[in-house]
């Protein structure tokens, strides 16, 4: 039973540098992969197949699959890889270890001075970066994990303000576009596979930096992590392309006390990924919901101008959420009960923990079926039925 990673192709057209792959699965089924930025930034590039290790080794342990790989791999990052299993493994969802044949290894010696941060102009990359601002000389902004692939319009429109922010804090803005996402929603949720994805996109860049930023959530101070972690972030690092995590101290209520400081976030702060109506932030999915109450408890939501209208009580109560989301409601309802806060707001909001918490028999029934409806459009439609009714305004 084997994986195959092969095609890596390197090619230079007029505007953009981009870095293909092919992965095929045993039973033949294939993905193409692609990285690309602009040609000014084709130096930063690692034409090897490292960043396809990254995409596809969590999809091959799923399927109990052996890789072999039709280039070169970082020796470092070769080396790695059995510790990276094991805590793969140590989720506790049935992956299997495999062995893995690369047709060389190679020495990363390519040394660069380049710092850099993943940014999407929300809380967790915007804390990142305003806490390491001092040796930051680059934001990463990628284009396919939270913006579709094919939602230019709403790329455009997000790519203007990160582009002004980049200008007003004089760094360097280095845009990558992929298709991976795509791929792994073929197989994991979104909140497994993007520690994947940040590590792939590191890893196509790795020859053009020295050190590499990714921003971790946190429920609360100090909280248990959820996939991503220290150890394994760090893992991926090549030889001279170290990978930091950051933002483990700090949970969601205490990132937002912070950046409620700055005036660029208060009128840049972007955090929803359904963005119904193609708003910056529609302020009424449940990612919304839970940072304005977060900017709410720290008596900064009238400050954030990226929000255009409060919170919305019927929105909040009768708002999904799974468990591991609802701890961010809690958390909120907990800072909100120690401040004494007796508002409306407060009395929604534990209306909505009860509502997830214990569900009617109609509301688990919905849900139950809306969940199977995902689960179907998830496993075989590439989530084409959630995202239309989303951009339709329907859910």
């Amino acid at each position: 039973r084997i994986m195959k990673i092969d095609t890596i192709k390197y090619s230079l057209g007029r505007k953009k540098a981009r870095l293909s792959g092919q992965i095929t699965l045993k039973g033949g089924k294939t993905h193409e992969i692609y990285f690309e930025v602009d040609t000014e930034y084709k130096s930063l590039i690692a034409k090897d197949a490292s960043p396809f290790l990254a995409a596809s080794l969590a999809i091959a342990m799923k399927k109990h699959e052996d890789l072999e790989i039709d280039g070169d791999l970082s020796t470092k990052l070769m080396a790695n890889t059995s510790r990276i299993m094991k805590i793969i493994q140590s989720w506790g969802f049935g992956y299997s270890t495999i062995s893995i044949h690369a047709k060389s290894l190679k020495i990363d010696l390519e040394k660069s001075q380049n710092i850099g941060c993943f940014f999407s102009g929300g809380v967790d990359s915007f804390y990142t970066f305003l806490r390491n601002k001092h040796k930051i000389d680059s934001l990463i902004f990628v284009h396919g994990f939270d913006i579709s692939v094919k939602d230019k319009r709403l790329y455009r429109k997000v790519e203007k303000n990160i582009e002004k922010i980049a200008r007003k804090e004089k760094v360097r803005l280095v845009k990558v576009k992929t298709n991976i996402r795509e791929m792994f929603e073929q197989y994991f949720d979104w909140d497994m596979s993007h520690a994947f994805a940040l590590a792939s996109v590191s890893l196509f860049l790795s020859q053009g930096f020295k050190e590499i930023y990714m921003s971790c959530g946190q429920v609360d101070d100090n909280a248990a992590h959820q996939y991503m972690s220290p150890e394994i972030d760090a893992l991926w690092s090549t030889e001279n392309m170290k990978i930091h995590h950051f933002g483990c101290d700090a949970g969601k209520i205490s990132k937002l006390r912070f950046l409620s400081g700055f005036p660029v976030v208060m009128q840049n702060l972007r955090v929803c990924w359904v963005n119904k109506g193609n708003a910056y932030n529609c302020g009424g999915c449940e990612k919304c919901l839970r940072n304005m109450l977060a900017l709410y408890v720290v008596d900064s939501l009238e400050k954030c101008t990226t929000f255009k209208a409060g919170i919305n009580l019927s929105k909040l109560e009768s708002i999904r959420a799974n468990k591991y989301v609802l701890q961010y409601f809690i958390a909120a309802h907990k800072a909100l009960r120690k401040k004494n806060n007796q508002s409306d707001i407060t009395l929604a909001l534990e209306k909505c923990i009860r509502n997830n918490q214990f569900p009617s028999l109609k509301q688990r029934t919905f849900r139950d079926i809306r969940g199977f409806i995902r689960f179907i459009d998830n496993r075989y439609n590439s989530n084409r039925l959630y995202w239309y009714f989303t951009k339709a305004n329907v859910i």
